[in-house]
């Protein structure tokens, strides 16, 4: 039988089996001593073992079952009775956590209800872990929200489209937290203003803003912020790079396939396509000097340190 990789690095496999509903894999964990959680001694007295299955990630989409032999000690000291805690599986739960977090994300991007249909689990399980996780999230996120305003908030203004016929509408996110904080029609000043004076963020709040080069973003950060600095977003000052080059390179009608070649960082390329841009740009002097321009601001970005970053653009 093929022999598999359980990636769960506080058990060892003693036995597999591929069954008619999936793998069954039989676990115990491998520390062999357990502290007492009611009087903080360490034991290894056994005091009895019993088996719980729990299902896992699938395995060439095959379910994975693994039954886990769970030790229990009696405490030296205190002679309780008590189970081996365990990482990767919760107490009284019948998934591992990483399935569990598996689940989660599938039905972010569908329904409870598909993925229930799918999986084979019953829908008020499914429906119970998912929200045992969005509930932990919710929390972590409020947490770091709460983090960043105690440190002086990074914030995020950027369009996104909702339909096409560019049909776009802000939305401000809270940079260090990576989390959603309200969106708002168009993408016009007074939107953005709008948005950004329903969150109740005060002048004193808020250290940056990321933006890209929409001037009414400018100036509705510049309205309600005077003092954070605005930072402008590298994909779109990279873009506006590009496409300088790009123009450059339109001045020359026979190199209408080379676009590729210059637009591609330089150790992306093939060694083929090395050699056959190094002749391009030979013989092109002109286009040349925008081509490393643009290689050097790559440079620029991919600087650590100020002073670095501040020699290559001198």
């Amino acid at each position: 039988m093929l022999s598999i990789s359980l990636g769960l690095p506080e058990f060892k496999v003693i036995k597999q089996e591929l069954l008619s509903y999936g793998y069954a894999i039989h676990v115990e964990k491998t520390e062999t001593q357990e502290r007492c959680p009611h009087c903080g001694f360490a034991t290894s007295s056994v005091h009895d073992r019993r088996t719980r299955k729990v299902r896992d990630l699938a395995i060439f989409h095959q379910p994975v079952y693994l039954f886990v032999k769970v030790k229990r000690y009696r405490c030296w000291n205190c002679s309780q009775v008590f189970s081996a805690t365990l990482e990767s599986i919760q107490p009284n739960r019948h998934d591992t956590n990483r399935f569990c977090e598996y689940l989660y994300e599938l039905c972010e991007g569908s329904t409870i209800q598909e993925v229930s249909r799918k999986h084979r689990i019953p829908y008020t399980t499914l429906e119970r872990i998912y929200y045992s996780i969005a509930s932990k999230k919710a929390k972590e996120r409020q947490t770091a929200t709460e983090a960043s305003f105690q440190e002086g908030m990074a914030l995020s203004l950027d369009e996104i489209a909702v339909k096409k016929g560019h049909q776009y509408e802000t939305v401000l996110m809270d940079a260090k937290a990576g989390s959603v904080m309200g969106m708002h029609a168009d993408r016009q000043c007074d939107s953005a203003i709008n948005l950004l004076s329903q969150n109740g963020l005060s002048k004193e709040m808020v250290q940056t803003v990321i933006l890209d080069m929409w001037e009414p973003y400018h100036k509705a950060v510049r309205a309600l912020f005077p003092s954070a600095s605005i930072v402008i977003d590298k994909y779109h000052v990279v873009q506006k790079v590009t496409q300088a080059l790009d123009q450059a390179r339109k001045e020359f009608p026979r190199l209408k396939k080379a676009r590729f070649l210059l637009l591609k960082g330089y150790e992306k390329l093939r060694k083929n396509q090395q050699f056959r841009l190094n002749d391009i740009l030979e013989e092109y002097p002109a286009l040349s000097i925008a081509y490393y321009l643009k290689e050097l601001f790559r440079d620029f970005y991919r600087t650590d340190h100020y002073d670095q970053a501040k020699e290559c653009l001198e």
